[in-house]
């Protein structure tokens, strides 16, 4: 799947992982203490220690969700890992991210200027109908077909103003602001999706209640000393244009840290992303307990669970590359 590929640390954090980031390893603790303390299998533990990506299962909460699991070891600290997740260092040595930029305060054009689109991509959006090809709203499609100029400045004027609404319209009433995508016929809920990803994350709920709540009710819900970054990507996954809204938060308890990653909208190939990254200190570094959550309506209906089977593998593949990398970089 796209957002496999998706270089920004970002995950459902199991129960066990949110347990320690209230009582947060300290930094004299040593990797097997933590896994210990984390619930990890002796057996698994001992290949999280050895250096390798241990993969598993997250309960799905949904017939469209692919969903999985991975802890691994890696020598960089909590802080910094944040900081650079926060930062956009990942955004920036992410091959495939054609563009991307931050929105700033209530948002504007400008914040969007770097957001251009070719010749292929004006005639796809002007072209826009209901269905999976595009992820779009009924007003939205309306907008785009009522364009009289079909050329890629006027129709990349109209993308950006149309992922400007959605920003907006997600910052002023958050999951509810956000509008279901148009199917020609069950339209696709996405926030009823990642509304179920936030009250699944029962361990966020039962023990760092404040910051679980600040996942449902933003943008009313806060919790102290939490971090918060809003951006705009253009992607390139395997081909296909892919442009994506996201939403940062990063919250500490002690020396641990939790970031959480909410794609609220994704133009094509899957529906949204919500995700959470626990960063555990250790001795030898830090303990990553991640997970993730992607909703598409590419593994519902019939023969889902077999796509599921397919889309996991392929997931688990790319996130073992992809941190490979970040271990790297954190290692030099």
């Amino acid at each position: 799947m796209s957002s496999r590929k998706i270089v920004t640390i970002i995950a459902v954090v199991v129960a066990a992982g949110l347990l320690s980031l209230t009582r947060p390893a300290r930094a004299e603790m040593s990797a097997d203490q933590v896994l210990a303390d984390l619930g990890v299998s002796a057996a698994d533990k001992q290949r999280v220690l050895s250096g390798e990506f241990v993969t598993g299962e997250v309960t799905p909460v949904s017939d469209r969700d692919l969903s999985i699991s991975i802890i691994f070891l890696i020598k960089a600290s909590p802080a910094e890992l944040a900081e650079q997740v926060v930062g956009g260092d990942f955004v920036r040595d992410d091959p495939q991210v054609m563009a991307s930029g931050e929105f700033k305060g209530a948002g504007s054009l400008a914040d969007l200027a770097g957001l251009t689109i070719d010749a292929a991509m004006a005639k796809t959006l002007a072209s826009a109908k209901a269905g999976t090809a595009l992820n779009l709203s009924t007003n939205e499609i309306a907008a785009f077909k009522a364009l009289q100029d079909t050329a890629p400045a006027a129709v990349g004027k109209q993308l950006q103003q149309t992922l400007l609404g959605r920003f907006q319209a997600y910052q002023a009433s958050g999951l509810a602001g956000i509008a279901p995508y148009d199917r020609g016929g069950a339209n696709s809920d996405v926030a009823a999706d990642l509304r179920k990803a936030s009250d699944a994350t029962a361990g966020l709920k039962k023990y760092l209640p404040t910051f679980q709540k600040a996942l449902l009710d933003y943008p009313r819900g806060t919790a102290p000393g939490m971090q918060q970054l809003s951006r705009w990507l253009k992607y390139d996954i395997d081909g296909t244009i892919t442009f994506v809204l996201a939403h940062m938060l990063v919250a500490s308890d002690g020396e641990a840290r939790a970031v959480v990653q909410r794609q609220y909208y994704a133009s094509t190939g899957y529906n949204a992303e919500q995700a959470v990254a626990g960063f555990l200190p250790a001795e030898q570094g830090t303990v990553v307990v991640y997970a993730n959550h992607t909703f598409t309506d590419q593994v519902s209906g019939f023969g889902g669970s077999a796509k599921r089977g397919i889309g996991r593998k392929m997931m688990a593949s790319k996130l073992r590359e992809m941190f490979d990398r970040v271990r790297n970089e954190a290692a030099r």
